[in-house]
């Protein structure tokens, strides 16, 4: 075909020839001429809304992103691709300064970004100086960027994130931020609904940002501190998820732990970290409108008080102790008859555990939406035996605990 018969195609079939190309062809393609750049943008925001740039992206494929940047919705940039410290690297970028320019600059014109991912998960050297600052400075305006996640092991600043003003979620995994940066940040985003920390990337207090952040729903976060630091995130009006990990002082949570149980709002709670006292125990079977909760316990009174929470869908425990909490979880399973998934991850439990939840489970009258419960337990005998039953239109199923399932969501 010569190259003037191919002007007279229409989009369709212009379309249709551009998966058959290289990428250097792509990009030759949509230089061509303005509706040419048109037909490839077009057909790019079907293939390329969501777009990685890595230590393996190439200068092609830089390129490219940058012609189709308004058609990506979801973005992430892996730092590595900066970094100059590998001799004889056939990788990444040879010139950083001027990739982070090109890119910064495309970074603006982006307007359909809803996801922006900026990690950095190796050590790194590279020319660039606050690389962070540099995109969060270029994705000010755009208003459609809703959700930010940044990870970096480099001790890098991150004073720009308070230019944003459209985020609904954030998730910051980085070696320290400052609490008045976090506090500035959810100031200029008071839609914010789902905030994670990564453990100790704040420092002790939180307390600044809770009249700022009306809409918040699930704070996930993990730090040390003393009990009365923790007590003020209570006062959070939409807190509805409540996910704590990582260690933690003994009975620091009781004075959280009151609060929230006057204001009966929340639903989920994960204490991944510390063992539960009985104080603490005492004020979470207060929380009556719990559905999930994830917890240690030490003691078979400690799990056999959870029986209160009636609501409750899904239960983890960690036994810090090798007591026997057989009639304890039978309890549970007997009086929260929403029940659909009960995670055992240590702890002892009879030989019979599995015939006598059977013959419960199968007894009670349970609430119309429990068709199902799953259980995992800690004694591998039981994978040897059959692991689901059924009768009508309910299912017991079980299996062996995995230690992979306690960092996934219930």
């Amino acid at each position: 075909m010569s190259s003037s018969s191919i002007l007279i195609l229409n989009v369709d079939c212009l379309s249709y020839l551009l998966p058959y190309l290289s990428i250097d062809d792509q990009i030759s393609f949509a230089q061509v001429c303005q509706s040419f750049r048109e037909v490839f943008v077009a057909w790019a925001g079907k293939h390329y809304r969501q777009f990685t740039i890595d230590e393996n992206s190439s200068r092609q494929q830089l390129i490219r992103f940058c012609i189709c940047r308004e058609s990506v919705e979801e973005l992430t940039i892996d730092l590595d691709h900066f970094d100059t410290s590998r001799a004889l690297r056939s990788y990444g970028c040879i010139a950083p300064i001027n990739c982070a320019s090109i890119l910064s600059l495309a970074l603006t014109g982006m307007i359909s970004l809803n996801r922006l991912t900026v990690k950095q998960l190796k050590f790194l050297h590279t020319p660039i100086e606050q690389p962070f600052e540099n995109i969060l400075t270029a994705v000010k305006d755009l208003s459609q960027l809703n959700v930010l996640e940044l990870h970096a092991v480099n001790d890098f600043t991150f004073d720009s994130l308070s230019l944003l003003k459209h985020l609904e979620e954030l998730h910051l995994t980085l070696q320290q931020l400052s609490a008045a940066t976090l506090t500035n940040c959810c100031k200029s985003n008071p839609n914010l609904r789902y905030l994670h920390l990564g453990f100790s990337s704040v420092q002790r207090n939180l307390t600044n940002i809770v009249p700022y952040c009306a809409k918040l729903e699930t704070l996930r976060f993990g730090m040390i501190a003393e009990a009365s630091e923790y007590k003020a995130l209570a006062k959070l009006p939409k807190l509805r998820q409540l996910i704590y990990y990582g260690v933690r002082a003994t009975n620091s949570f009781e004075p959280l732990l009151i609060n929230l149980a006057a204001r009966q709002q929340l639903q989920r709670l994960d204490i991944d970290g510390g063992t539960l006292t009985p104080a603490e125990t005492q004020q979470i079977v207060r929380l009556s409108g719990l559905q999930q909760l994830k917890c240690f316990c030490s003691t078979a009174e400690c799990v056999e008080m959870l029986a209160q929470l009636t609501q409750l869908q899904k239960l983890s425990i960690w036994m810090s102790s090798r007591v026997d909490i057989s009639a304890a979880m039978l309890k549970v399973i007997a009086e929260c008859k929403q029940l659909q998934r009960v995670r055992i991850a240590s702890g002892s439990i009879k030989p019979d555990f599995i015939d006598d939840v059977s013959e419960l489970f199968f007894a009670i009258e349970t609430d119309p939406d429990q068709r199902s419960l799953k259980l995992e337990v800690p004694i591998s005998q039981y994978a040897a035996r059959k692991q689901k039953l059924s009768k009508g239109n309910k299912v017991l199923s079980w299996s062996e605990f995995e230690f992979a399932s306690w960092r996934s969501p219930i």
